[in-house]
């Protein structure tokens, strides 16, 4: 193990490591049950130190430190350890464990964005919600996370203790980078029963009723929370009317899973009391579904299969990030899942049909079965602001690693009209649908609005051509 060495200078901790160089420890960034994060003086590397450990304790995690550097996760965006540190030697650390890993500059913990949204006396922001990315940008976060957490379970493994302090993410709104730290809870699904760490408020009730440790699925829960918080600024289970009646005795029965949530569907005894953002306005029905499924029957011992995997998260979320409309009040500009009346949330204000436009993926079907009713809708849809542009892929929006894929086409709404571009050495065939008329674009062709007819248009590709026929058999139809 390295050898370390620490000293006082002008009231800050300097750490030597065995090959010579030094970091000083400038501020603590992120802090839990198990220690703290501290930034260095030197660029993208921070050091965890844990809390005072047992001898015994201090063994185990040392040991565990190694174990997590030698995981094949370094294809993940979870910061690991480079090096150990041993503090043994040091009064002010005796009996702690640390380890410097890298970190990329210009991120916070997901806990301080958070809490931002909070005026000084303690109410929600709805301004501060929006200037900090609003519903979008939490979603592209949630995404991310989701997306992490799903490639680490496909590898037979867990986090362990997930909570908005150990996720850090970009300081700037106009970016949505997510990383994890404290990695060295990590470790394979089928090892739960020794790892009992967790974060309160985040921990899975069957953690807290002893009859598992972490694994795939108290990830999944702590997700969940989290994903709630964010969006909407409600604890699941912490903002009912039961925890104002007796609020220790009810928190200590809320985390065993013996209180419904502050929304279920099926027993309101535990109905919200603080009341965060509107979530039945917020939440389209897929997605305050999986909420349900999670903290509504999962919570149980004999329902935790019913839990929604990272992966059913991912795609959701994914899908979600397609279904949104952006305001067009001055004063609003919220982000917001399209609903029936597309209306915004935030002002209750109305969308006109001239600020958005609706594209929904159809297939064509030639059975003889389905002569009569040849046309049969898909699960995906694309719904476009005035003035937003939005990508098109080839393949579905629920792929991993979408944003790595080839664009087929962009199409943006504008104050002209309807701009298509397909991408470079790609093609867009646009059709009327009777396939009377067909064009093959291979550059910008935009529909104008004196060309509206209220006619539904099909957006295709030759790839998707029938042999004997001109209809397509699957296209993206939108009315123009």
């Amino acid at each position: 193990m390295e050898k370390i060495k620490m000293t006082h200078e002008k009231q800050k901790l300097i750490v030597k490591d065995f090959n010579g160089g030094t970091y000083t420890l400038l501020e603590v960034i992120g802090e839990g049950g198990q220690g703290t994060v501290q930034r260095t003086d030197q660029v993208n590397l921070v050091a965890k130190i844990t809390n005072l450990l047992p001898d015994v304790q201090l063994k185990e995690i040392r040991k565990q430190f190694k174990h997590v550097m030698r995981l094949p996760i370094r294809d993940l965006k979870i910061a690991l350890p480079l090096s150990l540190l041993d503090l043994e030697n040091h009064s002010k650390f005796n009996n702690h464990a640390g380890y410097v890993m890298e970190l990329m500059d210009g991120l916070e913990s997901l806990s301080a964005q958070i809490e931002r949204i909070y005026s000084l006396d303690g109410q929600l922001d709805i301004i501060k919600y929006r200037d900090t990315g609003s519903f979008a940008r939490r979603l592209l976060i949630l995404k991310e996370l989701a997306q992490t957490l799903a490639k680490l379970h496909g590898k037979g493994l867990a986090f362990g203790d997930l909570s908005p302090n150990n996720i850090f993410v970009s300081k700037s709104t106009e970016h949505h980078q997510v990383w994890l730290i404290d990695a060295d809870n990590i470790h394979y699904a089928e090892q739960s029963h020794q790892h009992h760490f967790y974060t309160k408020g985040y921990a899975a009730p069957e953690l807290i009723r002893n009859e598992t440790g972490t694994n795939t699925q108290t990830d999944a829960w702590s997700f969940a929370v989290i994903a709630l918080q964010l969006l909407t600024h409600t604890h699941p289970f912490n903002h009912g009317i039961v925890v104002d009646d007796d609020p220790d005795i009810a928190e200590e029965k809320a985390a065993r899973g013996e209180l419904p949530w502050v929304y279920d569907v099926e027993d309101d005894s535990n109905e919200i009391a603080v009341q965060g953002f509107p979530v039945f306005d917020m939440l389209n029905k897929r997605l305050f579904s999986l909420f349900q499924r999670c903290f509504g029957s999962s919570r149980l011992s004999d329902k935790i299969y019913e839990r929604p995997t990272m992966v059913e998260w991912h795609y959701e979320l994914n899908r979600t990030l397609s279904l949104l409309l952006t305001c067009q009040q001055e004063d609003c500009r919220s982000s917001f899942i399209v609903n029936q009346r597309v209306t915004c949330p935030f002002c209750n204000i109305p969308h006109e049909k001239t600020e958005y436009i609706r594209l929904r993926y159809w297939g064509y079907d030639q059975d003889p079965v389905m002569v009569e009713q040849p046309w049969f809708t898909t699960a995906e849809q694309v719904f476009l602001s005035l003035g937003e542009e939005k990508v098109i892929y080839h393949e579905p929006h629920s792929d991993f690693n979408n944003e790595q894929s080839k664009p087929w086409f962009r199409i943006a709404l504008t104050e002209d009209g309807l701009k298509i571009t397909p991408e470079p050495d790609d093609h867009v065939i646009l059709q009327n649908a009777d396939a009377t008329k067909s064009y093959t674009l291979h550059k910008t062709q935009i529909l104008k609005n004196h060309q509206k007819g209220n006619k539904d248009l099909f957006i295709t590709h030759s790839a998707l051509q029938m042999n004997s026929e001109k209809m397509h058999s699957f296209f993206w139809r939108f009315t123009w």
